[in-house]
């Protein structure tokens, strides 16, 4: 049976058009016009030493999208234009951020005047101060001035919506305190993290009277070919089984790796096994197998294949793992071309001999 051609959106997983993948390729094309150098300037912004919502700040500011009232004035809502906390300048994004006497205030009571000289004097705006500060080498500092900044415009809108106004002196003070408030849980948890990765991770062996069947794909644009892998032990971490296959061309690395794992679902329900875990080191697979819904791509299509055989086999368990755990199948994947079409191993392959036995220990 020939299936009927139909409309498919080749910048989105499931292969129907939506305004995040239209946004993503448009933004894709812009960038390619107009060169990289924009992007390495929001690149620094994104990495400075301040919380997530600082600088979001920040980059609406270079974005211009503040609603300050200028701004509000400019798109035709009618509002007053001066500030609504010294009430003597019109109210604009430099006024927020470096012209009002309260952010005068608040940037000497933080200690960030003698940082900031120097870039007030070469920026002409700012997105240019934003954009120099950030990609300076003190990230430190950087995120110091971001949470500022994210105080006074908190100030500014309790002065407008609630009737609430702290003095300059305090909003520095207040900032910097938050600020080392957040650094001191950030270097906690960063600690952590350490220890965490420190721990050696391993491939682990199922429960008793389980399978467990790791699956990986191999790309090989040099060799226009895509390769699977998989293998399969029991609960003792003893090797039962193992096979490879390639085919021409490069699939996209969803479409390879669901390839690899519907590979290993047909063969394991092939031979009536029960009680399997199979693992992969692709969490997008997972997750779209976790939440399946329709489309019309080759990725949706190969999805609900793998769907069909786990709702027919209750007790096969599909997993995300990390690469470091799944080394005896990245391993068959890797060398499957350099073998014939597709391989069947009942006897262990030299490739995962070293490999297998050393987490089996």
């Amino acid at each position: 049976m020939v299936a009927e051609d139909s409309l498919v959106w080749i910048d989105s997983t499931h292969g129907e058009y939506s305004v995040k993948s239209g946004y993503k390729l448009l933004m894709n094309v812009t960038r390619k016009i107009n060169g990289g150098s924009q992007q390495d300037d929001w690149s620094s912004l994104w990495k400075i030493c301040a919380p997530p919502k600082a600088k979001h700040l920040l980059w609406r500011i270079s974005k211009g999208c503040l609603a300050t009232r200028m701004r509000l004035q400019e798109k035709r809502v009618s509002c007053p234009l001066l500030c609504p906390l010294c009430n003597l300048h019109n109210e604009d994004d430099w006024h927020v951020v470096l012209g009002c006497d309260a952010s005068s205030q608040a940037r000497l009571s933080a200690g960030l005047d003698q940082f900031l000289a120097p870039f007030l004097l070469q920026a002409s705006s700012v997105k240019e101060l934003i954009f120099a500060i950030c990609s300076g080498t003190d990230k430190e500092l950087a995120g110091l001035f971001a949470m500022l900044v994210w105080v006074l415009w908190n100030n500014r809108n309790n002065v407008v919506w609630n009737e609430l106004q702290d003095n300059g002196r305090n909003l520095g003070f207040k900032a910097r305190h938050m600020w080392e408030e957040w650094i001191s849980v950030q270097q906690l948890q960063h600690g952590a993290r350490k220890n965490a990765q420190q721990q050696p991770i391993r491939w682990q062996k199922p429960d008793q009277n389980w399978y467990k069947c790791n699956v990986d794909a191999g790309f090989h644009k040099e060799l226009n070919k895509t390769s699977l892998g998989w293998c399969l032990r029991d609960d003792r971490g003893r090797f039962i089984m193992a096979a490879t296959a390639w085919m021409e061309g490069n699939c996209s690395i969803l479409e390879g790796e669901s390839l690899a794992l519907l590979e290993a679902l047909k063969v394991l329900e092939q031979r009536g096994l029960t009680h399997v875990i199979i693992e992969t080191d692709s969490k997008s697979v997972v997750d779209a197998i976790s939440h399946l819904r329709g489309g019309s791509s080759e990725f949706s299509f190969i999805s609900c294949n793998i769907k069909n055989i786990l709702l027919c086999n209750p007790n096969f368990k599909v997993k995300f793992i990390k690469r470091q755990t799944n080394m005896v199948a990245h391993t068959l994947a890797r060398t499957a071309v350099s073998w014939s079409y597709r391989c069947t191993f009942e006897t262990l392959p030299h490739c995962i001999t070293p490999i297998l036995n050393n987490e089996m220990i």
